[in-house]
């Protein structure tokens, strides 16, 4: 709950808001990450589902591209379920795309989603399903 608190109140500062939208087979899923002040938030929201799950920002590494590309980075996030940590999610970007977002339960089950250019909203600021 206090995630969503600060993450209201993030939405209304000045702040940098980031959408992804990913799908795998069937399920879509939306992933929002709002920054300010050195503080990342994040929640992802399922498509079938009516709430946001709170993340909290772990830990985030550059990998460097010595062919001009932008450089790839890559996020770690827990998940938190009715207070517990329910699971892991790792997000990569290169520039200011998301591309790929994995999903590890804490049954150590692997879920891969990838970047579904088609779901974004004409702003960019939100996933249609």
């Amino acid at each position: 709950m206090l995630c969503f608190a600060l993450l209201s109140g993030f939405a209304h500062a000045d702040n940098n808001q980031v959408v992804g939208c990913f799908s795998s087979g069937k399920i879509n899923v939306k992933f929002v990450q709002v920054s300010q002040d050195g503080i990342s938030l994040g929640y992802v929201k399922y498509s079938k589902s009516d709430k946001g799950i709170p993340l909290v920002f772990i830990s985030g590494s550059s990998a460097v591209n010595e062919d001009g590309r932008s450089d790839e980075y890559t996020s770690k996030w827990a998940e938190f379920i009715d207070g517990k940590l329910n699971g892991y999610y790792t997000i990569m970007s290169q520039g200011a795309r998301f591309y790929q977002l994995t999903y590890k339960s804490k049954k150590n089950t692997i879920t891969s989603f990838s970047d579904n250019t088609n779901a974004y909203n004409e702003e960019g600021t939100d996933c249609k399903w």
